[in-house]
């Protein structure tokens, strides 16, 4: 007599087929998942290279090596999953909005300001309570820590009208650094051994600059 109730080998099988299926689906987050905090940390490896008063070169190439892989990864992942299941594509929207989030704090200097405000204090403590140096001054050493903040300094100098810190990392060619100058810089800064130096205003009479030696 026929009961109406399947078969006992044809439920095993799909019991099995279900059981492949939902571990494939399952999979999928967990993948994008490990993508999405990859991708994150190789934005932050950007947004940290572009933290120094030039960039961290070194840095800053292997993540743009990074981010041409991650990008790649994104394209293909995105195809196949798409190709395949109309639920999970979604989650690599995500990818797109790291990417413009890190060009959107890097377009308006983000990493370095948010940076500096984090050291700024200890930067304020060397030159607090010294006189400024006045116009024709000649360059003379001033004593630094090592490390001031974050950031890893390798020298200093009172110059005409403030003082310029030496940061470790330079601009690759270039040197770079901060100064405390606060009526400004002037062309009087632009001497035979500190050529060409380019200032971007911090506030309150700090800048970073890069220039050639």
């Amino acid at each position: 007599m026929r009961t109406g109730l399947p078969r006992q080998d044809v439920t095993m099988a799909d019991l099995a087929a279900q059981a492949r299926t939902e571990r494939r689906r399952g999979s999928v987050p967990w993948l994008v998942l490990a993508f999405h905090l990859v991708a994150g940390a190789v934005a932050a490896c950007v947004l940290w290279s572009m933290s120094y008063p030039g960039s961290n070169f070194l840095v800053l190439a292997a993540s743009a090596v990074g981010s041409l892989v991650m990008a790649g990864i994104w394209l293909g992942g995105t195809i196949f999953v798409a190709a395949r299941t109309v639920r999970r594509w979604r989650w690599f929207v995500i990818g797109p909005v790291i990417g413009v989030l890190t060009v959107a704090l890097l377009a308006i200097g983000a990493p370095l300001q948010l940076r500096w405000a984090a050291s700024r204090d200890a930067f304020a403590t060397v030159v607090a309570g010294h006189p400024i140096p006045p116009a024709g001054s000649k360059w003379t050493n001033l004593p630094v820590p090592e490390q001031l903040g974050s950031y890893r300094i390798i020298g200093a100098d009172w110059v005409p009208g403030g003082a310029v810190f030496y940061e470790a990392h330079g601009n690759f060619f270039d040197d770079a650094g901060f100064a405390y100058l606060p009526a400004g810089p002037t062309a009087e800064l632009n001497t035979g051994w500190f050529e060409g130096p380019r200032f971007r205003q911090l506030g309150g009479g700090w800048y970073s600059w890069t220039a050639s030696w």
